[in-house]
């Protein structure tokens, strides 16, 4: 029933043919999709997820991803860092005049939701989850697919440790002497910065002694 619902909501972000858009929804939305069965049709570095269709992908590098749907843009960042060590994440973005906000916590896999509004019927919506973060501009009328979307790419990531730790160890050999940096994507519209300030990071390095067997 559960897997029948969301090609149902997958259908609907597709076909444009209904527009609820109730906050009431987005809890429902949000609680279906992380407890139905996950499957995934695209791979990346070191994790692969799922992809609905309409979603095109525009842009792939250095965990950095921007996705589009209609004249939508979304900007996706998979930290795998914090994914590998398991850093704990920093919940410092509640805002009592977030037009919404949303705690999820589904075994190993947890984040917010937080949506506030912008000027010019806008929203600016912020999704942290599962190790990843996405970020994009959408109006009302869109706010529930764009959630659908969001949510259902995010809880359907799938890390591949053994790749991630031959990822990591690679860079280490290949940036001893250099600052590990991830490059942001040039977008001026986009808030999609600070990536790792999303999770309490540990006092040691980043990447503390990888090369050890």
């Amino acid at each position: 029933m559960k897997k029948i619902f969301i090609l149902f909501l997958v259908s609907i972000i597709c076909t444009g043919c209904v527009q609820i858009n109730s906050i009431d929804n987005y809890d429902i939305i949000i609680d279906t999709i992380i407890s139905s069965k996950k499957t995934v049709n695209t791979s990346s570095m070191g994790y692969k997820y799922y992809l609905p269709i309409g979603v095109s992908k525009v842009y792939d590098k250095d965990y950095n991803q921007k996705l589009k749907i209609d004249n939508i843009d979304i900007y996706m960042y998979v930290d795998t860092v914090s994914y590998y060590y398991r850093n704990s994440l920093n919940f410092n973005d509640e805002d009592e005049s977030s037009y919404y906000y949303r705690r999820i916590n589904n075994a190993e896999k947890i984040g917010y939701i937080k949506i506030t509004e912008e000027e010019d019927n806008k929203y600016f919506m912020k999704a942290v989850y599962n190790y990843a973060k996405i970020e994009c501009y959408v109006p009302e009328t869109k706010i529930e697919d764009i959630l659908s979307i969001t949510m259902i790419i995010l809880d359907s990531i799938d890390y591949n440790d053994n790749l991630i730790e031959k990822i990591l160890q690679d860079e280490y050999f290949s940036s001893v002497d250099k600052e590990y940096k991830i490059n942001k994507p040039d977008d001026t519209e986009s808030k999609f910065s600070e990536y790792l300030s999303e999770y309490v990071q540990e006092e040691e390095s980043i990447i503390p002694d990888l090369p050890e067997y």
